[in-house]
């Protein structure tokens, strides 16, 4: 199955969630990650969304956008929802990585290299794998 981003006709800005923190979540509020992926699909300038697991069951969440403005709309509205609910910002509970894609090949096949680079998580962190990972996308490394 091909991935949402391969459908897309660029320009279009991606954000990659993260969960920052563990333990945040509960069985009756559920994870802030969660909150801000049911907030997404809910906001002007959402144009979908992809979510993969890695081998140790760590969820990482691509939305795609059509410009920042609804980026930062989505992130304020979040902030606001994830005080609410767990008495922390989105910025303690959630990493959020933006890029903008201006053409195909360099989206393609996102969400595999997400998981791959999401694989050795407990080795060198997720965080810095999904920048980098990021960055190459975008052409901005080798």
């Amino acid at each position: 199955m091909g991935s949402l981003a391969e459908n897309l006709a660029p320009p279009y800005y991606a954000a990659i969630l993260d969960q920052a923190q563990d333990g945040l979540g509960t069985a009756e509020n559920g994870a802030p990650a969660d909150h801000m992926v049911t907030l997404a699909t809910c906001q002007p300038g959402f144009l979908g969304l992809e979510t993969a697991h890695n081998e140790h069951g760590r969820r990482v969440t691509v939305s795609y956008w059509e410009d920042i403005a609804a980026i930062e709309g989505w992130k304020a509205a979040g902030d606001s929802r994830l005080h609410e609910q767990f008495g922390v910002g989105l910025a303690d509970a959630c990493d959020i990585w933006i890029t903008r894609v201006e053409e195909p090949s360099h989206f393609a096949g996102l969400m595999q290299d997400v998981v791959l680079a999401a694989r050795d998580v407990e080795f060198r962190g997720l965080g810095a794998f999904l920048f980098a990972a990021i960055l190459s996308l975008a052409g901005l490394l080798p």
